[in-house]
């Protein structure tokens, strides 16, 4: 199974803070978003692994130029899109 492995970088953001999103994504359920599948957190450096989406077109079009320039509010849009839709089945 290919996953996507995210690393805590030091400097970045502080171990709490890296535990604390692993914790959300652990608590957020929904087809629409990607599923965590593991927090390694033993020894330095702390993992979080998830579910690898390697062609999905949001996927795409975030990391391209033009999504790197998305601004908050359009963010946020998505975001509640997924739970209107979660709550609207």
């Amino acid at each position: 199974m290919e996953v996507a492995v995210k690393q805590l970088t030091p400097g970045q953001m502080t171990t709490d803070a890296f535990v604390s999103e692993a914790k959300v994504l652990h608590r957020l359920r929904h087809r629409h978003l990607v599923r965590l599948l593991g927090v390694c957190t033993l020894k330095e450096p702390i993992y979080i692994i998830m579910e690898l989406l390697p062609h999905s077109a949001l996927n795409d079009y975030l990391r391209s130029d033009a999504g790197r320039q998305l601004d908050y509010y359009v963010l946020v849009y998505f975001c509640t899109q997924v739970t209107l839709s979660d709550i609207l089945r």
